[in-house]
């Protein structure tokens, strides 16, 4: 039933962007909408065009680059807030996707 599977991977994606900024596993993630971790990722990559994990890190990056515009939050506050519990792991992400660290960013501000 295509129906049911759009609709799953629509409250999948409604759970995503609500909870992006905690610690989200794959293996909860199935559990959770009692679906098969390996199925999930195919047909969430099949329906939206990216992985899990590329769509919670453009939520994440999206969610930082407003923290960054608009609150004097340190980087450190900011990275937690969007669910990147370390640093240089959120600078290094944050770069990857932006071209420029988060610093340079929000000098551009």
């Amino acid at each position: 039933k295509p129906t049911s599977r759009k609709y799953n991977l629509q409250q999948i994606k409604d759970y995503l962007d609500f909870h992006y900024p905690e610690t989200i596993r794959l293996d909860d993630l199935a559990e959770t909408f009692y679906i098969n971790k390996f199925y999930l990722t195919r047909i969430f990559r099949e329906q939206f065009g990216v992985s899990i994990n590329a769509y919670l890190l453009s939520l994440r990056i999206t969610h930082a680059k407003q923290l960054l515009r608009f609150t004097d939050f340190s980087i450190e506050k900011i990275g937690i807030q969007c669910g990147m519990k370390d640093a240089n792991y959120f600078s290094r992400m944050f770069k990857k996707v932006e071209g420029i660290s988060p610093g340079e960013y929000r000098r551009q501000w």
